[in-house]
């Protein structure tokens, strides 16, 4: 006569089993990620296109300004002498952030020559989210960080930055840094 029991005793370790490893999944999947992570995960590729063409951008130079071919520039202006930086975007959204530093000042029959000396991607925030280059850090009012922000419309200053980057004042490198602190304009206050 067969048994029936060690048949069931096997089902039930798998169902016991099967719905442990499904409890953990969707408890892991419900987990809310810390900053660091999210900045990682909305990172693009360092082996991206646009990655890859932003970095060959590195150590061209320039005159007075720079076009490049499929971003429209946006804004830009100085960060503290010799370092400036300047925004693009291109269609579908996607910015391209690049620093440069003034190698040679304007004269009176020429004009300033610049060097670019770090490049970013940022892809197209969420709709509610702003990318802004005008950011400080605290009540230094350097605007030597960028971030996506976001807040009321009718503030100037959003202080909810979801990710942000620092420009060096000496060399124009862009680094990714802890938002807690730094604030952005509002592009859209007073208009």
């Amino acid at each position: 006569m067969l048994s029936i029991r060690p048949f069931l005793s096997v089902m039930l370790a798998a169902s016991f089993a099967f719905g442990f490893a499904l409890a953990s999944t969707s408890a892991s999947a419900k987990r809310k990620h810390s900053p660091e992570q999210t900045q990682e995960q909305q990172k693009p590729p360092e082996d991206s296109l646009d990655v890859i063409f932003a970095k060959g951008l590195i150590g061209k130079t320039y005159d007075d300004a720079l076009t490049v071919d499929g971003w429209d520039e946006i804004d830009g202006g100085l960060v503290a002498p010799p370092i400036y930086v300047h925004r693009y975007q291109r269609e579908g959204g996607t910015y391209l952030v690049l620093t440069s530093q003034e190698v040679k000042k304007a004269t009176a029959t020429a004009p300033a020559s610049y060097v670019v000396t770090d490049a970013l991607i940022v892809p197209k925030p969420q709709p509610d989210v702003q990318f802004s280059i005008a950011c400080v850090l605290g009540k230094d009012e350097t605007l030597n960080f960028m971030g996506e922000a976001k807040g009321k419309e009718d503030k100037e200053w959003w202080t909810d930055v979801r990710r942000a980057w620092q420009i060096s004042l000496e060399t124009g490198a862009i680094a990714s840094v802890r938002p807690k602190g730094i604030r952005c304009t509002n592009a859209g206050y007073g208009q």
